[in-house]
């Protein structure tokens, strides 16, 4: 777990990997480093605290502090942890929470595991029980089976299958229906999984009325049985999450309460205050998390809400139809009463009706379990409402803990920013869950009217069978048949006012089912705001964290060549300049490249004479080495020949030329090509992009080009995207404006997503859902139309009552009464008419939505892929560069010790950390370029296909960068120069999107239909699958596309050694990784169920100068994925 969740101390979870050994002095200060690298925010910010402190501050902290700040921030981890399970998990770490700093730390170890498959094994449990043959036959294997099973079941399996039930379910329904049906049905079964959903929620229905089918008593009963078991399904889920939200958000509290208490009784010591002020933070942003997993609550108890009322419409709709029977028996036995021919007929109507009264009782049953459905689903948000108030209390903790940290000198902006972000989730965690509660309660109420109604339609349709069956008996029968016939017409009045009032209370469920889908909207709406406001806040913050790193960068500059002068001043104060360097260093370890890094890691390790060579010379070699790197980078990766010519080039010249080449030349290069791709953006563009297009290209600057196309081209589209969302709040359905208006209030990505692909998702829920308004209109049109012909029915028994009794006037009365309620009746079958011409309309519209959205999806899932691969790439190269540069700084500590031993002076001992530092860095620059060499060899041994002609020699990261932004937690991509010197370096214009370390605003965001990556500060990419609250995160999708999944899967980690043990390592791994065909297949048979052997995976190993490399191949995809090391190179 320690590899999922970013506070939870790295370095514990290393502790045991003897593969990854430290490079830094083995010292007090180095390791109080070591814990400012990989420890807990807690943790960190009492590290820093003391690294810039004195000796007996260094002392102090580990003494005294750095176990008690671990603890803390292992508290912090397991809570977080705990929210990404299930009641099972939660009450493990409650239990941890409660016990022994060991018990603590076992829990976060391994303790785990245990109670987390147990909530995996509930979930699969439910997912049995609410799925169809398929998925319950996989699901129970599953359960039997191993925790990869139970994992690929949950991740996969379980949608696979059930496309599988949809498919056996279409065909049942092909087998009974009519033309239409028939004829819709065998389209979908040509399209997609998603066609034969989509049938099956919506196409049958529209397809039926088509048929002009009028749906049986019995078939109302089914449908309002399958809406009760949904209903409880939903309340299900509501239970469960509803009960998770309360207890995550008490952990939470507690954990943000304790951190503040400990803020305020450390106020007066800055290292105590930034610990505790740090964890108030992280605590306060799990409470937010509690409050989105309440409003997830809310939600399932609206969903049960609104299918329970639609379950009781359905239910009113079948007591209509048991209704209109028992009328129609009713008449019969009054015909058969005075007519002895009309005995057969009355037999046959006693049998309808019998059906009918046996289909209401059916629909009674299920408006009842659909009514307690509904009121355990109010009980349900009544509990997710308390999480509201946990969270709210510890925001208020976190503004305490920030306040008190003030007062230390060490004021936690991020604490303040918490705690609002997460009294926004409060507030509306609280009125989701009071709105659901109050509409649960009245659809409860209303499935048990409905019930009630559908009990009293069976009981006439039950007597009505009697009645009918014995005037067959007696049909004809002169001496009874007038009093016979009169007492029939009387109950068929009866049945048919039954039926009449059955209707209006349809009616007015149908009202309800409306006034919960608009809370529902609302409910979604109104969440997708806040989170949308909180990704834009963070959107913001990013860009003014970048700006600060900037500056910072620039000042270290300042401050490192006025400390470099003033150390080489005869009679310098070196213990003063040492305790400048120090703080200097820890800025550097937090906004410069890994050469710096490493060497102001190892000079903060070290004594003071350490820092004050660092100062002398370690700070502009690091810095050097840093530049030259980047365009060491370019000049292997870049797809632009001219680049890669270019960069070669400077190279080859002096340090200087290699700095200016990173600054302007590498534009300068690809100037030319920065015009086309402009030009290219301005005729696809709208107004603004147009504009500022031009701008740029008749500026004539080079470096206004570069500005256009890495952030002036995101601003400009932002511009026109907005124009376009108002056009679509003006025009657009309910869903479109919803999330239009999220879009408007959210970071310039979302707004992107939307129009890109949001906006067809959005119209497609619109159409989709005045399908069903229309459907359940003509539903009740024809309810309506059955219950004028029960009045019809039981005017003619009333007419052949008066006629058994020789009343003339009477008779003729009824008659007319039996003609008006017939031409009611064919009003209403008009109407259900129109309304099944509406459905079948809106039906069309929302397939075509739904192709156009397809369309749109795929197209953004490739940006996606293009997007993770490259920044992927990019952390590789940065993995690379850190592992260079800590050989280098271990190798020169490495000498200076040695002198140290060797008794040489403090001078002698600096020149031999430079003079081996120098090797080091000539040795790499050596190694860089045999590595070039073979990559050559390498690349003419397996031609690659010639690319197409186009804008391809654009980087994704160049071209992409305003589609896009990538938040990676530390769980998949870590390195700090994902976004150092964005603005100097065109190798980091990629940079400019990333940002999820130290000074840099992250957040744990989720890929809708994907999910979180195990429950991480994950990936928000600028495409349809952005934001979480955008377009509501579904409850999964049966296929995430293809090359999609593959970039995620080598984006996370492997099941073997990924990390490089040096750059010889690294550069094999990017090479095999960017050419995963050229590999040798090994007989090995695939059985990892995320890689069947029946798709077409196989074993592949490549082996690139002496690194051997294995990884698993679909032959019938091309894709790759799980590379990993065989340690069998030197």
């Amino acid at each position: 777990m320690a590899g999922l969740l970013s506070t939870i101390p790295a370095w514990e979870a290393q502790a045991a990997d003897e593969s990854v050994p430290s490079t830094l002095p083995a010292t007090d200060r180095g390791r109080v480093v070591e814990l400012w690298m990989n420890g807990g925010p807690g943790t960190r910010a009492a590290a820093e605290v003391a690294l810039t402190g004195t000796d007996e501050d260094v002392r102090h902290f580990l003494d005294s502090e750095a176990a008690d700040a671990t603890t803390q921030d292992q508290r912090v981890a397991a809570a977080q942890i705990a929210s990404v399970g299930g009641l099972s998990l939660i009450d493990a770490a409650r239990n941890a929470l409660a016990g022994t700093p060991d018990q603590l730390a076992t829990f976060l170890k391994d303790g785990w595991k245990a109670p987390l498959e147990q909530d995996q094994r509930v979930r699969i449990a439910q997912i049995i029980d609410q799925g169809g043959p398929n998925v319950q036959d996989t699901g129970r294997a599953a359960l039997d089976g191993t925790a990869e099973q139970r994992q690929a079941f949950l991740d996969n399996d379980q949608y696979v299958q059930a496309e599988q039930d949809e498919r056996v379910q279409l065909a049942q329904i092909l087998s009974t229906g009519g033309a239409n049906v028939i004829a819709a049905g065998r389209l979908a079964l040509r399209g997609t999984a998603a066609d034969i959903h989509d049938f099956l929620t919506v196409g049958q229905y529209v397809a039926r009325a088509r048929d002009q089918e009028q749906a049986t008593v019995g078939q109302l009963a089914a449908q309002a049985a399958e809406a009760g078991r949904q209903a409880a399904a939903e309340t299900k889920k509501a239970t469960e999450a509803g009960a998770r939200a309360a207890a995550a958000a008490q952990l939470a509290k507690e954990a943000a309460q304790k951190a503040a208490a400990e803020t305020e009784a450390a106020k007066n010591d800055a290292l105590h205050a930034a610990s505790a002020a740090a964890r108030a933070a992280s605590a306060a942003k799990q409470a937010a998390e509690a409050a989105q997993q309440a409003i997830s609550a809310a939600r399932a108890a609206n969903v049960s809400a609104r299918v329970a009322a639609n379950a009781a419409a359905q239910a009113a709709a079948a007591a209509a139809g048991a209704s209109q029977a028992a009328s129609r028996a009713r008449n019969a036995a009054a015909d058969a009463a005075s007519d002895a021919t009309k005995a057969s007929a009355a037999r046959e109507a006693a049998d309808q009706a019998r059906n009918a009264a046996a289909g209401a009782r059916w629909a009674a049953d299920a408006a009842d379990q659909a009514g307690v459905a509904a009121t355990q689903a109010g009980v349900a948000a009544r509990a997710a409402s308390g999480a509201g108030a946990s969270a709210n209390a510890a925001a208020d903790a976190a503004d305490e803990a920030n306040a008190y940290a003030g007062e230390a000198g060490v004021h936690s902006g991020e604490a303040a920013r918490a705690a609002a972000e997460t009294r926004l989730h409060a507030r509306e965690a609280t009125r989701a869950a009071n709105a659901a509660e109050a509409l649960a309660n009245k659809s409860a109420a209303a499935a048990r009217e409905s019930r009630d109604a559908a009990n009293s339609a069976a009981t006439h349709a039950e007597n009505a069978a009697k009645a009918a069956d014995l005037a067959a008996e007696h049909a004809g029968d002169a001496a009874t048949a007038a009093k016979e016939a009169t007492a029939h017409a009387l109950a068929a009045k009866e049945a048919a006012d039954v039926a009449t009032a059955a209707v209006e209370m349809a009616r007015a469920t149908y009202t309800l089912a409306r006034e919960v889908e608009a809370e529902e909207l609302t409910a979604r709406t109104n969440d997708g705001v806040v989170q949308a406001q909180g990704l834009k806040a963070q959107e913001e913050q990013r860009k003014t964290d970048q700006a600060a790193v900037l500056q910072r960068s620039e000042e270290l500059g300042t401050t490192a060549a006025r400390l470099a002068s003033a150390v080489s001043q005869p009679g310098a104060d070196t213990a003063s300049l040492a305790d400048e360097g120090r703080v200097m260093a820890v800025e550097v370890m937090k906004v410069r490249g890994p050469w710096s890094r490493s060497a102001a890691a190892t000079a903060l390790a070290g004594s003071d004479d350490e820092v004050i060579t660092y100062l002398r010379t370690g700070w502009t070699e690091a810095e050097r080495q840093d530049t030259r790197t980047q365009v060491e980078n370019l000049w292997i990766n870049s797809p632009s020949a001219k680049l890669r010519t270019a960069a070669a080039g400077a190279l080859a010249g002096e340090a200087s030329q290699v700095g200016a080449f990173l600054a302007e030349g590498q534009y300068e290069a690809v100037a030319e090509d920065l015009r086309v791709y402009i030009a290219q953006l301005i005729e696809a563009g709208g107004p603004v992009v147009k504009e500022r297009g031009r701008a740029a290209l008749s500026s004539g600057s080079v470096s206004d080009l570069r500005d256009f196309v890495t952030t002036g081209q995101d601003e400009a589209r932002g511009e026109d995207e907005r124009v376009l969302a108002a056009q679509l709040i003006a025009t657009g359905g309910p869903e479109v404006k919803s999330t239009a208006r999220i879009a408007l209030d959210g970071p310039t990505s979302m707004l992107h997503a939307f129009i890109e692909t949001g906006q067809y998702m959005a119209r497609q829920k619109d159409q989709l859902a005045a399908t069903h308004v229309a459907q359940v209109q003509g539903m009740i049109s024809g309810a309506a139309r059955i219950a004028a012909t029960a009045q019809a029915n039981a005017s003619l028994a009333a007419k052949t009552a008066a006629e058994a009794r020789k009343s003339a006037q009477e008779a003729a009365d009824a008659a007319a009464a039996a003609d008006a309620s017939a031409k009611l009746a064919d009003g209403y079958a008009d109407d259900a008419k129109q309304s099944a011409d509406e459905a079948a309309t809106s039906a069309a519209q929302a397939a075509a939505s739904a192709k156009t959205a397809r369309a749109a999806q795929a197209e953004a899932n490739q940006a996606v892929t293009r997007a993770v691969d490259s920044a992927a790439h990019a952390q590789r190269s940065a993995n690379a560069a850190q592992a260079s540069a800590s050989q280098a700084s271990t190798a020169a500590e490495a000498a200076r010790s040695s002198a140290t031993a060797a008794g040489k002076d403090a001078t002698e001992a600096a020149q031999a950390w430079a003079d081996a530092l120098k090797i080091a860095v000539e040795k790499e620059k050596a190694e860089t370029a045999r590595w070039e060499q073979i990559k050559e060899e390498y690349l003419a041994a397996h031609p690659i296909e010639e690319e197409p002609e186009g804008d391809d020699w654009i980087p994704d990261w160049l071209e992409d960068t305003g589609d896009t932004i990538l938040n990676y937690g530390e769980a998949i991509f870590t390195s700090p120069e994902l976004w150092i010197g964005a603005a100097e370096t065109g190798a980091s214009i990629y940079l400019m999107g990333f940002g999820a370390t130290e000074g840099i605003a992250g957040g744990a965001i989720c890929l809708t239909g994907v999910g979180c990556i195990a429950g991480a500060p994950a990936i928000a990419m600028g495409s349809s699958l952005v934001v979480v609250g955008a377009y509501g995160v579904g409850d999964g999708i049966s296929h995430i596309d293809n090359g999609l999944r593959t970039a995620l899967r080598n984006a996370e980690e492997s099941t073997g050694r990924t990390s490089a043990g040096g750059s010889n390592e690294q550069r094999a791994m990017d090479l095999v990784q960017e050419n995963p065909a050229y590999g040798n297949q090994l007989p090995t048979v695939m059985r990892d169920p995320r890689w069947p052997a029946s798709d077409g995976w196989v074993k592949m190993e490549q082996s690139v100068n002496g690194v051997e490399i294995h990884y698993v191949w679909n032959t019938n995809t091309r894709q790759a994925a799980d590379f990993k090391y065989k340690d069998r190179s030197n």
